[in-house]
Protein backbone atom coordinates (compact mmCIF):
# COMPACT_ATOMS: atom_id res chain seq x y z
CA UNK A 1 0.00 0.00 0.00
CA UNK A 2 1.39 3.41 -0.71
CA UNK A 3 1.31 6.15 1.15
CA UNK A 4 1.29 9.85 0.74
CA UNK A 5 3.89 11.97 2.20
CA UNK A 6 1.12 14.20 4.00
CA UNK A 7 -0.57 10.68 5.42
CA UNK A 8 3.13 9.75 6.64
CA UNK A 9 3.02 12.76 8.31
CA UNK A 10 -0.21 12.49 9.49
CA UNK A 11 0.33 9.23 11.32
CA UNK A 12 3.80 10.32 13.27
CA UNK A 13 1.86 13.36 14.28
CA UNK A 14 -1.20 10.80 15.59
CA UNK A 15 1.43 8.70 17.85
CA UNK A 16 3.20 11.86 19.27
CA UNK A 17 -0.14 12.71 20.61
CA UNK A 18 -1.23 9.20 21.77
CA UNK A 19 2.69 9.00 23.41
CA UNK A 20 1.97 12.47 25.15
CA UNK A 21 -2.00 11.64 26.12
CA UNK A 22 -0.51 7.98 27.49
CA UNK A 23 2.06 9.93 29.84
CA UNK A 24 0.55 9.52 33.17
CA UNK A 25 -0.32 13.27 34.45
CA UNK A 26 0.43 13.24 38.70
CA UNK A 27 -0.52 16.19 41.00
CA UNK A 28 0.84 16.43 44.14
CA UNK A 29 -0.84 18.36 46.79
CA UNK A 30 1.91 19.63 49.64
CA UNK A 31 4.91 19.58 46.55
CA UNK A 32 6.81 21.88 48.55
CA UNK A 33 7.60 19.69 51.40
CA UNK A 34 11.02 17.46 51.32
CA UNK A 35 9.42 14.13 51.05
CA UNK A 36 6.87 15.44 48.73
CA UNK A 37 9.21 17.54 46.50
CA UNK A 38 11.28 14.24 46.13
CA UNK A 39 8.35 12.69 44.75
CA UNK A 40 8.15 14.77 42.37
CA UNK A 41 12.23 14.58 41.41
CA UNK A 42 11.50 11.14 41.15
CA UNK A 43 8.26 11.14 39.08
CA UNK A 44 10.03 13.96 36.79
CA UNK A 45 13.19 10.99 35.96
CA UNK A 46 10.52 8.44 34.91
CA UNK A 47 8.89 10.70 32.47
CA UNK A 48 5.48 11.72 34.19
CA UNK A 49 3.81 14.96 33.77
CA UNK A 50 4.63 16.26 37.25
CA UNK A 51 2.70 19.22 38.82
CA UNK A 52 1.87 20.21 42.47
CA UNK A 53 0.07 22.82 44.73
CA UNK A 54 1.38 24.33 47.85
CA UNK A 55 0.28 26.87 50.26
CA UNK A 56 4.21 27.48 51.49
CA UNK A 57 6.31 27.80 48.56
CA UNK A 58 10.05 28.71 48.93
CA UNK A 59 12.68 27.74 48.12
CA UNK A 60 15.32 25.79 48.08
CA UNK A 61 12.81 23.30 46.92
CA UNK A 62 10.37 25.32 45.16
CA UNK A 63 13.39 26.55 42.81
CA UNK A 64 14.60 23.05 42.63
CA UNK A 65 11.38 22.39 41.25
CA UNK A 66 10.28 24.98 38.87
CA UNK A 67 14.32 24.42 36.97
CA UNK A 68 13.09 20.65 36.27
CA UNK A 69 9.83 22.50 34.19
CA UNK A 70 7.49 21.36 37.62
CA UNK A 71 4.97 23.45 37.63
CA UNK A 72 4.10 24.62 41.00
CA UNK A 73 0.50 25.68 41.89
CA UNK A 74 0.39 27.81 44.83
CA UNK A 75 -2.74 27.36 47.55
CA UNK A 76 -5.34 25.10 47.02
CA UNK A 77 -8.06 26.54 45.27
CA UNK A 78 -10.03 23.59 43.57
CA UNK A 79 -10.61 25.78 40.57
CA UNK A 80 -6.94 25.97 40.06
CA UNK A 81 -6.26 21.97 39.81
CA UNK A 82 -5.64 20.53 36.58
CA UNK A 83 -6.79 17.18 35.28
CA UNK A 84 -3.86 14.35 36.13
CA UNK A 85 -4.81 10.86 36.22
CA UNK A 86 -3.50 10.48 40.39
CA UNK A 87 -3.39 12.88 42.91
CA UNK A 88 -0.48 12.58 45.27
CA UNK A 89 -1.60 13.72 49.08
CA UNK A 90 0.98 14.57 51.14
CA UNK A 91 0.41 13.93 54.89
CA UNK A 92 0.45 17.43 55.78
CA UNK A 93 -3.07 17.81 53.55
CA UNK A 94 -6.14 17.50 56.15
CA UNK A 95 -10.08 17.43 55.87
CA UNK A 96 -11.48 20.82 54.86
CA UNK A 97 -8.59 21.41 52.57
CA UNK A 98 -10.97 23.06 49.70
CA UNK A 99 -8.60 20.76 46.82
CA UNK A 100 -9.01 17.94 49.23
CA UNK A 101 -12.95 17.86 49.34
CA UNK A 102 -13.41 18.48 45.53
CA UNK A 103 -11.07 15.44 44.59
CA UNK A 104 -13.22 13.14 46.95
CA UNK A 105 -16.26 14.64 45.71
CA UNK A 106 -15.50 13.89 42.07
CA UNK A 107 -14.07 10.57 42.85
CA UNK A 108 -10.49 11.37 41.39
CA UNK A 109 -8.02 8.76 42.04
CA UNK A 110 -6.40 9.87 45.28
CA UNK A 111 -3.16 7.97 46.42
CA UNK A 112 -0.94 8.52 49.41
CA UNK A 113 2.53 9.93 48.52
CA UNK A 114 4.25 6.76 50.56
CA UNK A 115 1.92 4.16 48.09
CA UNK A 116 2.56 5.74 44.88
CA UNK A 117 6.46 5.97 46.00
CA UNK A 118 6.42 1.98 46.02
CA UNK A 119 4.19 1.38 43.65
CA UNK A 120 6.44 3.64 40.88
CA UNK A 121 9.85 3.09 41.89
CA UNK A 122 10.49 0.62 45.58
CA UNK A 123 8.98 -2.65 43.86
CA UNK A 124 11.63 -3.00 41.80
CA UNK A 125 14.67 -2.19 43.44
CA UNK A 126 16.48 -3.61 46.72
CA UNK A 127 15.56 -1.32 49.48
CA UNK A 128 17.53 -0.02 52.25
CA UNK A 129 15.48 2.14 54.45
CA UNK A 130 17.11 4.40 57.38
CA UNK A 131 14.59 4.47 59.94
CA UNK A 132 14.94 5.89 63.88
CA UNK A 133 14.23 9.14 65.95
CA UNK A 134 17.42 10.58 65.28
CA UNK A 135 20.06 10.01 62.27
CA UNK A 136 18.00 9.19 59.44
CA UNK A 137 18.39 12.07 56.99
CA UNK A 138 22.15 12.25 57.73
CA UNK A 139 22.48 8.25 57.42
CA UNK A 140 20.56 8.28 54.65
CA UNK A 141 22.75 10.68 53.03
CA UNK A 142 25.87 8.95 53.87
CA UNK A 143 24.67 5.75 52.49
CA UNK A 144 24.01 7.10 49.18
CA UNK A 145 27.59 8.88 48.80
CA UNK A 146 29.19 5.71 49.78
CA UNK A 147 27.66 3.97 46.89
CA UNK A 148 28.44 7.15 44.74
CA UNK A 149 31.83 7.15 45.72
CA UNK A 150 32.09 3.66 45.16
CA UNK A 151 30.73 3.87 41.77
CA UNK A 152 27.19 2.71 42.34
CA UNK A 153 24.38 4.75 40.56
CA UNK A 154 21.73 4.13 43.60
CA UNK A 155 18.42 5.98 43.70
CA UNK A 156 18.09 7.74 46.82
CA UNK A 157 15.34 9.69 48.14
CA UNK A 158 17.10 12.06 50.84
CA UNK A 159 14.31 14.42 53.27
CA UNK A 160 16.90 17.27 53.60
CA UNK A 161 20.21 19.20 51.33
CA UNK A 162 22.60 16.66 50.64
CA UNK A 163 25.70 18.60 49.90
CA UNK A 164 27.30 15.95 48.08
CA UNK A 165 24.19 15.54 45.65
CA UNK A 166 22.49 18.21 43.13
CA UNK A 167 19.47 16.92 43.94
CA UNK A 168 17.48 15.23 47.23
CA UNK A 169 16.18 12.51 45.14
CA UNK A 170 16.94 10.20 42.10
CA UNK A 171 15.96 7.09 40.68
CA UNK A 172 19.19 5.65 40.04
CA UNK A 173 20.44 3.04 37.36
CA UNK A 174 21.55 0.60 39.99
CA UNK A 175 18.64 -1.85 41.61
CA UNK A 176 19.65 -0.25 45.11
CA UNK A 177 17.30 2.54 46.58
CA UNK A 178 18.29 4.60 49.83
CA UNK A 179 15.01 5.88 51.50
CA UNK A 180 14.59 8.03 54.73
CA UNK A 181 12.00 6.05 56.15
CA UNK A 182 9.82 8.36 58.85
CA UNK A 183 7.54 6.51 60.92
CA UNK A 184 5.12 9.75 61.10
CA UNK A 185 1.47 8.77 59.47
CA UNK A 186 0.97 8.48 55.68
CA UNK A 187 -1.83 10.22 55.02
CA UNK A 188 -5.63 12.17 56.25
CA UNK A 189 -6.79 8.28 55.47
CA UNK A 190 -4.08 6.33 56.20
CA UNK A 191 -2.65 6.54 60.22
CA UNK A 192 -0.47 4.12 59.71
CA UNK A 193 3.34 5.11 59.53
CA UNK A 194 5.07 5.70 56.12
CA UNK A 195 7.62 3.93 56.55
CA UNK A 196 4.98 0.24 56.34
CA UNK A 197 4.93 1.08 52.29
CA UNK A 198 8.68 0.72 52.04
CA UNK A 199 9.00 -3.00 52.10
CA UNK A 200 12.78 -2.25 53.01
CA UNK A 201 15.22 -5.37 52.08
CA UNK A 202 17.88 -3.82 54.48
CA UNK A 203 16.15 -2.11 57.76
CA UNK A 204 18.29 0.42 59.40
CA UNK A 205 16.58 1.48 63.31
CA UNK A 206 18.99 4.00 64.66
CA UNK A 207 17.37 4.40 68.14
CA UNK A 208 13.73 5.03 69.61
CA UNK A 209 12.60 7.68 71.22
CA UNK A 210 9.30 9.29 72.59
CA UNK A 211 8.59 11.94 69.36
CA UNK A 212 5.85 13.54 67.31
CA UNK A 213 3.51 13.74 70.49
CA UNK A 214 0.69 15.08 68.03
CA UNK A 215 -0.38 11.79 66.77
CA UNK A 216 1.62 9.14 69.58
CA UNK A 217 -0.02 9.33 72.82
CA UNK A 218 3.31 7.31 74.47
CA UNK A 219 6.58 5.25 73.25
CA UNK A 220 4.73 2.11 73.00
CA UNK A 221 2.50 3.49 70.23
CA UNK A 222 6.04 4.28 68.25
CA UNK A 223 7.17 0.62 69.13
CA UNK A 224 3.88 -0.41 67.94
CA UNK A 225 4.23 0.87 65.02
CA UNK A 226 8.22 -0.53 64.18
CA UNK A 227 7.34 -3.66 65.17
CA UNK A 228 4.33 -3.30 62.68
CA UNK A 229 7.18 -2.69 60.26
CA UNK A 230 9.07 -5.76 61.34
CA UNK A 231 6.81 -7.68 60.87
CA UNK A 232 6.37 -6.97 57.66
CA UNK A 233 9.72 -7.78 56.32
CA UNK A 234 10.72 -11.10 54.41
CA UNK A 235 12.68 -13.50 56.38
CA UNK A 236 15.76 -12.56 53.62
CA UNK A 237 15.69 -9.32 54.83
CA UNK A 238 18.21 -7.72 57.54
CA UNK A 239 17.98 -5.13 60.33
CA UNK A 240 20.88 -3.35 61.59
CA UNK A 241 20.50 -2.02 65.20
CA UNK A 242 22.26 -1.18 68.10
CA UNK A 243 22.56 -3.15 71.29
CA UNK A 244 22.53 -1.03 73.44
CA UNK A 245 19.18 0.73 72.81
CA UNK A 246 16.31 -0.81 74.91
CA UNK A 247 13.42 0.30 72.78
CA UNK A 248 14.84 -1.44 69.73
CA UNK A 249 15.11 -4.50 72.04
CA UNK A 250 11.37 -4.74 73.06
CA UNK A 251 10.03 -4.17 69.36
CA UNK A 252 12.15 -6.98 68.35
CA UNK A 253 11.31 -9.34 71.50
CA UNK A 254 7.79 -8.99 70.27
CA UNK A 255 8.71 -11.21 67.58
CA UNK A 256 11.11 -10.97 64.35
CA UNK A 257 11.50 -13.16 61.67
CA UNK A 258 14.22 -11.20 59.43
CA UNK A 259 17.93 -11.48 59.75
CA UNK A 260 19.80 -9.16 62.89
CA UNK A 261 23.01 -7.80 62.50
CA UNK A 262 23.97 -5.78 65.21
CA UNK A 263 26.38 -3.48 66.67
CA UNK A 264 28.26 -2.71 70.04
CA UNK A 265 28.97 0.34 71.46
CA UNK A 266 32.65 -0.04 73.50
CA UNK A 267 32.26 -3.69 73.78
CA UNK A 268 33.95 -6.38 72.07
CA UNK A 269 31.45 -7.52 69.59
CA UNK A 270 31.92 -8.87 65.58
CA UNK A 271 30.23 -5.47 64.64
CA UNK A 272 31.25 -2.53 67.33
CA UNK A 273 32.21 0.95 67.83
CA UNK A 274 34.91 1.91 70.18
CA UNK A 275 34.17 5.63 70.40
CA UNK A 276 37.12 8.53 72.06
CA UNK A 277 36.22 11.70 72.76
CA UNK A 278 38.01 12.92 69.27
CA UNK A 279 35.85 10.96 66.59
CA UNK A 280 38.46 10.98 64.26
CA UNK A 281 40.10 8.37 66.34
CA UNK A 282 37.32 6.33 67.14
CA UNK A 283 37.54 3.01 65.72
CA UNK A 284 35.16 0.96 63.60
CA UNK A 285 34.98 -2.51 63.29
CA UNK A 286 33.12 -5.29 61.10
CA UNK A 287 33.93 -9.05 61.19
CA UNK A 288 37.90 -8.83 61.02
CA UNK A 289 38.01 -5.02 59.63
CA UNK A 290 38.82 -2.25 61.63
CA UNK A 291 39.26 1.13 60.21
CA UNK A 292 38.90 5.05 61.77
CA UNK A 293 37.91 7.80 59.44
CA UNK A 294 39.32 11.47 58.71
CA UNK A 295 36.84 13.46 58.60
CA UNK A 296 35.29 16.73 60.54
CA UNK A 297 32.19 15.45 61.53
CA UNK A 298 31.61 15.31 65.31
CA UNK A 299 29.47 13.82 68.09
CA UNK A 300 28.76 10.74 69.34
CA UNK A 301 25.76 10.41 67.04
CA UNK A 302 27.61 10.95 63.76
CA UNK A 303 29.90 8.05 64.88
CA UNK A 304 26.98 5.87 65.27
CA UNK A 305 25.59 6.81 61.70
CA UNK A 306 28.57 6.10 60.44
CA UNK A 307 28.55 2.47 62.05
CA UNK A 308 25.17 1.65 60.17
CA UNK A 309 25.93 3.11 57.03
CA UNK A 310 29.18 0.79 56.86
CA UNK A 311 26.91 -2.24 58.16
CA UNK A 312 24.49 -1.51 55.08
CA UNK A 313 26.94 -1.13 52.57
CA UNK A 314 28.85 -4.04 53.44
CA UNK A 315 26.00 -6.17 52.51
CA UNK A 316 26.35 -4.94 48.96
CA UNK A 317 30.19 -5.88 48.71
CA UNK A 318 31.50 -2.80 50.23
CA UNK A 319 34.05 -3.24 52.66
CA UNK A 320 34.73 -1.58 56.02
CA UNK A 321 38.22 0.13 54.46
CA UNK A 322 36.33 1.31 51.41
CA UNK A 323 33.25 2.74 52.97
CA UNK A 324 35.46 4.86 55.82
CA UNK A 325 37.45 6.12 53.19
CA UNK A 326 34.24 7.72 51.43
CA UNK A 327 32.63 8.48 54.36
CA UNK A 328 36.15 10.70 54.77
CA UNK A 329 34.87 12.83 52.04
CA UNK A 330 31.45 13.12 53.32
CA UNK A 331 30.32 16.85 52.89
CA UNK A 332 26.87 16.41 54.76
CA UNK A 333 23.51 18.03 54.84
CA UNK A 334 22.16 21.97 55.12
CA UNK A 335 21.27 22.75 58.64
CA UNK A 336 23.40 19.18 59.94
CA UNK A 337 26.29 20.51 61.53
CA UNK A 338 26.67 22.86 58.84
CA UNK A 339 29.02 25.79 59.48
CA UNK A 340 28.23 28.90 58.27
CA UNK A 341 30.94 31.22 58.97
CA UNK A 342 33.97 30.33 60.31
CA UNK A 343 35.57 33.17 61.51
CA UNK A 344 38.10 34.80 64.24
CA UNK A 345 35.26 36.59 65.49
CA UNK A 346 32.45 33.92 65.07
CA UNK A 347 31.87 30.37 64.17
CA UNK A 348 28.15 29.96 63.49
CA UNK A 349 26.97 26.40 63.15
CA UNK A 350 23.51 25.66 62.25
CA UNK A 351 21.42 22.28 62.88
CA UNK A 352 18.55 20.39 63.20
CA UNK A 353 17.01 20.51 66.14
CA UNK A 354 13.43 18.44 66.76
CA UNK A 355 14.18 16.35 70.36
CA UNK A 356 16.38 16.83 73.47
CA UNK A 357 18.78 14.00 72.93
CA UNK A 358 19.70 15.29 69.44
CA UNK A 359 20.33 18.70 70.65
CA UNK A 360 22.30 17.18 73.87
CA UNK A 361 24.55 14.92 71.46
CA UNK A 362 25.44 17.78 69.43
CA UNK A 363 26.17 20.43 71.88
CA UNK A 364 28.31 18.09 73.62
CA UNK A 365 30.05 17.10 70.45
CA UNK A 366 30.51 20.82 69.90
CA UNK A 367 32.14 21.62 73.69
CA UNK A 368 34.58 18.23 72.93
CA UNK A 369 35.79 20.25 69.32
CA UNK A 370 36.07 23.50 70.92
CA UNK A 371 36.65 23.76 74.63
CA UNK A 372 37.93 27.30 74.84
CA UNK A 373 35.33 29.12 73.21
CA UNK A 374 32.28 30.01 74.58
CA UNK A 375 28.71 28.31 73.22
CA UNK A 376 25.63 30.22 72.55
CA UNK A 377 22.62 28.22 71.25
CA UNK A 378 19.58 30.07 69.41
CA UNK A 379 16.76 27.03 69.99
CA UNK A 380 13.67 27.36 67.75
CA UNK A 381 11.02 25.04 69.05
CA UNK A 382 8.98 24.52 66.23
CA UNK A 383 7.81 20.93 65.51
CA UNK A 384 4.44 20.00 67.17
CA UNK A 385 6.29 17.85 70.06
CA UNK A 386 8.25 20.33 71.21
CA UNK A 387 5.78 23.20 71.16
CA UNK A 388 3.72 21.46 72.83
CA UNK A 389 6.05 21.53 76.10
CA UNK A 390 6.22 17.98 76.41
CA UNK A 391 10.23 18.05 76.20
CA UNK A 392 10.69 21.53 78.25
CA UNK A 393 11.90 19.85 81.29
CA UNK A 394 14.62 17.58 79.17
CA UNK A 395 15.17 20.90 77.02
CA UNK A 396 17.22 22.25 80.13
CA UNK A 397 19.16 19.49 80.65
CA UNK A 398 19.91 18.96 77.08
CA UNK A 399 21.83 22.33 76.76
CA UNK A 400 23.57 22.10 79.83
CA UNK A 401 26.60 22.49 77.75
CA UNK A 402 25.82 26.05 76.34
CA UNK A 403 27.14 29.29 78.01
CA UNK A 404 23.80 30.64 77.51
CA UNK A 405 20.44 29.52 75.64
CA UNK A 406 17.85 31.75 73.58
CA UNK A 407 14.87 30.01 73.28
CA UNK A 408 12.35 30.78 70.54
CA UNK A 409 9.02 29.93 70.33
CA UNK A 410 5.46 30.88 68.12
CA UNK A 411 3.86 30.38 72.18
CA UNK A 412 5.98 33.71 73.47
CA UNK A 413 4.79 32.21 77.01
CA UNK A 414 6.59 28.90 76.40
CA UNK A 415 10.16 30.81 75.82
CA UNK A 416 9.40 32.75 78.82
CA UNK A 417 9.08 29.70 80.84
CA UNK A 418 11.72 27.84 79.51
CA UNK A 419 14.19 31.15 80.39
CA UNK A 420 13.20 31.63 83.47
CA UNK A 421 13.79 27.54 84.37
CA UNK A 422 17.52 28.77 84.01
CA UNK A 423 17.99 32.51 84.65
CA UNK A 424 21.67 32.66 84.64
CA UNK A 425 22.18 31.52 81.38
CA UNK A 426 19.13 31.60 79.47
CA UNK A 427 16.53 34.08 77.86
CA UNK A 428 14.07 34.32 75.21
CA UNK A 429 13.43 35.78 71.44
CA UNK A 430 10.52 37.64 71.02
CA UNK A 431 11.62 38.72 67.29
CA UNK A 432 14.86 37.79 65.39
CA UNK A 433 15.64 41.28 64.26
CA UNK A 434 15.91 42.71 67.90
CA UNK A 435 17.87 39.88 68.84
CA UNK A 436 20.20 40.36 65.57
CA UNK A 437 20.78 44.18 66.55
CA UNK A 438 21.70 43.22 70.06
CA UNK A 439 24.54 40.66 68.77
CA UNK A 440 27.25 42.89 69.52
CA UNK A 441 26.38 43.17 73.15
CA UNK A 442 25.07 39.75 73.54
CA UNK A 443 28.51 37.98 72.13
CA UNK A 444 32.27 38.19 72.28
CA UNK A 445 35.56 37.34 69.80
CA UNK A 446 36.02 34.02 69.68
CA UNK A 447 32.28 32.58 70.26
CA UNK A 448 30.48 29.69 68.81
CA UNK A 449 26.37 30.47 67.77
CA UNK A 450 24.59 27.62 67.59
CA UNK A 451 21.02 27.90 65.90
CA UNK A 452 18.98 25.04 65.85
CA UNK A 453 15.16 24.42 64.15
CA UNK A 454 13.97 22.28 61.83
CA UNK A 455 12.76 25.48 60.14
CA UNK A 456 14.60 28.36 58.99
CA UNK A 457 14.28 30.56 62.04
CA UNK A 458 12.96 33.36 60.41
CA UNK A 459 16.72 33.60 58.72
CA UNK A 460 18.23 34.70 62.12
CA UNK A 461 21.81 32.74 60.39
CA UNK A 462 22.01 35.05 57.45
CA UNK A 463 20.90 37.88 58.84
CA UNK A 464 23.51 37.22 62.02
CA UNK A 465 26.48 36.68 58.76
CA UNK A 466 24.90 39.62 57.27
CA UNK A 467 25.64 41.99 60.75
CA UNK A 468 28.99 40.03 61.52
CA UNK A 469 30.24 40.91 57.75
CA UNK A 470 29.11 44.51 58.06
CA UNK A 471 30.48 44.93 61.26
Amino acid sequence: MNFTLKQIYLVIILESYNEIMSKDRVHILGICGTFMGGLALLGKEQGLDVSGCDANIYPPMSDHLEELGIDIIEGYEASKLPDADYYVIGNSISRGNPALEYLLSSKANIVSGPEWLYNSVLKDKNVIAVSGTHGKTTTTAMIAWIFEDQGFDVGYLIAGKPKDFKKSARKGSNDIFVIEADEYDTAFFDKRSKFIHYKPDTLIINNIEFDHGDIFPDITYIQREFHHLVRSLKEEASIIFPTDDLNISNVLNMGCWSQLISYGVNKQDANSIQLNDDIKKTTYKIDAQEGQIDWEMFGEHNARNAMAAALAVHKYGIILKDALGSLGKFKGVSKRQDFLLNTERLILIEDFAHHPTAIKSTLEGIRKNYPDNRLLVAIELRSNTMKSGLHDERLIEATAEADMVFWKSENLEQAKGLANKNLSKSDYISNVDDFVDNFDSISTVGDILLVMSNGNFDNLSNKIIKRIKND
